[in-house]
């Protein structure tokens, strides 16, 4: 009987990790992050709070991710994607300018004038796309906390960001 449950867990447990490989980036590294998904996980790179709702984080002021640029980016450039919720507290503070660069390269700035849900998307130079891994910084002029209740810094409801092609 041993035996039998050996075997069974050995059997199931090489069927969970076969699944993974299936999900597994060939590098690790992906274009666009869903920034709720533990395989995205590891290129957050600073500025994200836990994940809530199964669905996206807070974001602080100033957060950075490192993306895989799309094929043919280094030669057609790329586009910049940042789908977020602009929270009615943070609105309340006044149009909220969302700022971003690419290794370095500034990106088109934006301004939001009112709580909702949001794309952020702007254009990247294939200058700034040479690279196998680049990393964006993004930032905005408005933020709430920490406060007693939430030592937190909050900015944004972040759900994905991502380079992709140009078409």
């Amino acid at each position: 009987m041993a035996a039998f449950v050996l075997l069974a867990f050995v059997a199931f447990g090489s069927g969970c990790r076969r699944k993974k490989k299936v999900k597994a980036r060939e590098d690790g590294m992906a274009s666009v992050v869903n920034v709720a998904d533990p395989a995205d996980s590891a290129q957050l790179v600073r500025g994200f709070s836990s994940v809530e709702a199964d669905a996206w984080r807070w974001s602080t002021s100033r957060f950075s991710v490192v993306l895989r640029p799309p094929e043919g980016a280094a030669q057609n450039g790329a586009r910049l994607e940042l789908t977020f919720t602009l929270h009615d507290a943070i609105a309340k503070l006044g149009p909220v300018t969302v700022s971003a660069t690419v290794n370095g390269t500034a990106v088109a700035p934006e301004t939001f004038s009112q709580a909702g849900d949001f794309t952020y998307s702007h254009d990247v130079p294939a200058s700034a796309l040479g690279l196998d891994v680049v990393t964006v910084e993004f930032s905005t002029d408005k933020r709430l906390g920490p406060t007693d209740q939430d030592k937190r810094e909050l900015a944004l409801i972040v759900k994905t960001i991502g380079l992709v092609a140009k078409q």
